[in-house]
């Protein structure tokens, strides 16, 4: 069974072609063996067994008659009217340049079956010879009989016509079952492209259900989840914003009261509390805008980042770059920014040297931002993804909310892409982004 599914084609087109060409090839087959072993092999015997006839009729009469116009004149009319061409030479025997019968030729065996039943001198043939004839010739006790007969007086062309046609029926219905398949795989293929464009976070407006009912049933149900979805994400970036925006009022007002009361250091204590809650709302905000549906525009890659290093170096710190020029992907700017602004951020924040690669490939874009931090140990990297998620050690020390690299995540995925990390070469973290092209 496995063997069998390896032989399959991969493609659901290629799969339904070999479901309608095989029973074709099949009958074909079965109508073939059948044509070949009843009727041509009938026709076959009976032009085989015709022509000994004709030969054994010659030699009785040659034996039985002794006047040699009788043996003349019937030469001359099988000559004229079967074109048969019949010789006598005395004393000779077989010529010894004869090839020898075809093991797997019908006509070979057919032949030699006519002439063991009709002709009781000694024989041999000749069916491969250029000039589209047959040489018989039968070893009489005073001479050697050469008869030489068309081709055809012993092979019906009604087989090559039959093969013939059963091509060219192949030909036109495999054409047929070609265009009638693409037109049905074609909704189907239009349906995956939708379902991997909105994977990718870009616009499906002008996808419309087609196909076959099956097909159409599919394309529906894809586009009301697609609205769920949708509908889902709006509702809780709507929560998510109106409650950190709530938020922000009696922050402001207990930061206000603290900032009119005398220095202390419990009011102090209380100030940098109200920051930290302040950077957490924050916080909340972007990954709820993170959620929010932003249209995919192409986008240049390279001025993106270029901003992101303009912002790192007006701040007094310096990050690496190393960009292809001309990469333009079609992303949700504001969106992907935040994401790697985050990253960025993250590796300023606990190294001292970050870099950022950009690297095109055959169908994918692929960036690294590495650092010379301390890094992440490898059986926490999968759990730092996690929202609010929290270590104790210094990468993810004071004045982390735990949402960052969830953001560049979502970010990530919301644009059909892949996120790992991994240990770099600088010391410290890695960060690899692939994007599709």
């Amino acid at each position: 069974m496995t063997v069998f599914k390896r032989l399959l084609p991969r493609s659901l087109f290629g799969r339904w072609l070999v479901l309608l060409v095989a029973p074709v090839v099949v009958l074909q087959a079965l109508l073939t063996y059948i044509f070949y072993e009843r009727h041509w092999d009938a026709v076959t015997r009976r032009l085989g067994l015709g022509l000994a006839g004709e030969i054994s009729v010659v030699i009785a009469t040659r034996e039985n008659n002794s006047d040699p116009a009788v043996l003349a004149d019937l030469m001359w009319q099988m000559d004229r009217a079967l074109e048969i061409d019949i010789t006598f030479e005395p004393d000779r025997d077989f010529p010894a340049n004869i090839p020898a019968p075809r093991r797997y030729s019908i006509l070979d065996r057919m032949l030699a079956q006519a002439l063991s039943e009709r002709v009781s001198q000694p024989y041999m043939i000749d069916t491969q010879r250029n000039d589209r004839t047959v040489v018989i010739y039968v070893k009489l006790p005073d001479a050697l009989m050469t008869v030489t007969a068309p081709e055809n007086r012993i092979f019906s062309t009604s087989t090559y016509a039959f093969v013939l046609w059963m091509a060219a029926a192949s030909v036109v219905l495999l054409g047929i079952a070609v265009l009638f398949l693409r037109n049905q795989i074609k909704p189907i293929r239009r349906l995956a492209e939708a379902a991997d464009a909105f994977g990718k976070g870009r616009d499906i407006a002008d996808f419309r259900p087609a196909g076959a009912e099956e097909v159409r049933a599919a394309s529906r149900a894809f586009l009301a989840m697609r609205d769920r979805i949708r509908r889902h994400i709006r509702e809780r970036t709507e929560m998510l914003a109106g409650v950190s925006h709530d938020l922000r009022t009696p922050l402001t007002r207990m930061k206000l009261q603290l900032s009119m009361m005398p220095a202390d250091p419990e009011v102090d204590e209380l100030k940098r509390d109200i920051d930290e809650m302040e950077k957490m709302v924050g916080a909340y905000l972007a990954f709820a805008r993170g959620q929010s549906e932003q249209p995919a525009e192409p986008t240049d890659l390279g001025n993106l980042i270029a901003e992101l290093a303009d912002d790192v170096r007006r701040r007094g710190r310096e990050l690496q770059i190393d960009i292809e020029s001309n990469l333009t992907l079609p992303l949700r700017r504001l969106s992907f920014k935040r994401a790697l602004s985050n990253l960025i951020e993250n590796g300023l924040r606990f190294g001292r040297r970050v870099q950022l690669s950009v690297t095109r490939m055959a169908n994918r874009v692929e960036i690294r931002i590495e650092d010379d931090g301390p890094g992440l140990p490898e059986k926490e990297r999968h759990k730092v993804f996690r929202p609010f998620y929290r270590l104790d050690q210094a990468r993810h020390g004071s004045g982390n909310v735990g949402l960052g690299l969830t953001i560049a995540r979502d970010a990530v995925l919301a644009h059909g892409g892949e996120i790992a990390l991994g240990q770099s070469p600088m010391g410290g973290l890695m960060v690899t982004i692939r994007l599709p092209v």
